[in-house]
């Protein structure tokens, strides 16, 4: 952490050797988890220099319940899981949000039952905005001035892509929820991942590097960009300048995929579409075919068959008119066909008189 007391650095060149004093372990003991945890509760509570500590750091992933105030504190290196009793919490005067920086004041404290270390301070002293928070607040202004975030900027990715490219960690869950989402909705498109660091100081460049060498050196239809959850500080390569240019000068579509997170990252915004989660952006970027035939074909089809039908009814309905108007227009007396008939019988006895004038008969 980047501040610490006197007070604690003294308690730190002063405390005894703990863990001299700690039990050492029979030959051949097994613990359970539950006497590990014991073992490992009371080292941290009986060591001095853990007691009373000052840090300073800012705040990233607040929440709270009816119980508790809990949040990370991160100089954005490392961080450290904080948490606050409610009623303590309404008795301080601090108003706690993601981004304060603050110094806390505490004691060190190991939850045995869950395995986890944290700080329970009982002073809390605002310090103002953090300097991570307000870096990325001028970057996103500064993007947003360029006309980055802007919708006109946008390229719809094509509903039925061949090959798909994935910036993300081999070592990660993400890759395979892309995959599983876009091959359940198609099984035939083409997936390359491109390996890259999604957290630490080297995410930035190497997210960067991944994306262009999809967009310039792989014959690809969308890139999807992401990684799974994590806290602020894991995200923090998604808040930088280097891959939000990598992200709006690529001439492929990009989704990017980063997590669950409540406000939009700077490369959410810059994205050409911004995916909850790595599983939803595969959705979204593979188009089921069968659903395609469902919600697109078959209402066409019906609607064809639709006018089709009204076809053959008007057409049926121009027949009935020609025979009405036919009937319409003939003399009055016998119907047309009586007529027709007498005609061909008069023409008969016509041929027949003339034959037997003539001797033929």
């Amino acid at each position: 952490m980047r501040f610490l007391s006197k007070s604690y650095q003294t308690c730190m060149a002063e405390a005894p050797d703990t863990e001299g004093q700690a039990v050492e372990p029979e030959a051949g003991e097994v613990l359970s988890v539950s006497q590990l945890n014991d073992r490992i509760a009371s080292v941290v509570e009986d060591a001095p220099a853990l007691d009373g500590v000052r840090c300073i750091g800012e705040v990233t992933d607040l929440h709270q319940n009816s119980t508790a105030l809990y949040f990370t504190l991160t100089d954005g290196d490392a961080e450290l899981p904080c948490m606050i009793w409610a009623n303590r919490y309404r008795k301080m005067d601090a108003d706690l949000e993601d981004g304060t920086e603050v110094i806390l004041e505490g004691d060190i404290d190991y939850w045995t039952e869950g395995g986890k270390i944290d700080l329970k301070p009982w002073e809390v002293i605002v310090v103002g905005d953090g300097d991570q928070a307000a870096a990325v607040e001028r970057l996103r202004s500064e993007l947003e001035e360029r006309g980055w975030f802007d919708d006109e900027q946008k390229q719809r990715p094509p509903a039925f892509p061949e090959r798909v490219g994935v910036v993300t960690s081999l070592r990660g869950d993400a890759r395979y929820d892309i995959q599983s989402a876009i091959h359940e909705q198609d099984p035939t498109v083409d997936i390359l991942v491109k390996n890259a660091a999604v957290q630490g100081s080297e995410a930035p460049t190497s997210i960067a590097n991944g994306i262009h060498h999809l967009d310039r050196s792989e014959d690809v239809d969308a890139i999807i960009v992401g990684r799974g959850g994590g806290s602020d500080s894991n995200l923090q390569a998604f808040n930088t300048e280097r891959v939000a240019e990598a992200i709006f000068t690529a001439n492929t579509p990009i989704v990017t995929a980063i997590g669950h997170t409540d406000d939009r990252l700077i490369a959410d915004r810059v994205a050409d579409m911004a995916a909850i989660t790595p599983t939803a952006a595969g959705e979204y970027i593979a188009k089921s075919r069968n659903d395609f035939l469902a919600s697109e074909i078959e209402p066409l089809e019906q609607q064809l068959e639709a006018a089709y039908e009204t076809f053959e009814q008007e057409h049926e309905h121009e027949q009935e008119l020609a025979e009405a108007v036919e009937e319409a227009t003939a003399p009055e007396g016998l119907p047309p066909v009586y007529y027709k008939a007498a005609i061909a019988v008069l023409l008969l006895l016509l041929l027949l008189i003339t034959a037997l004038w003539l001797g033929v008969i």
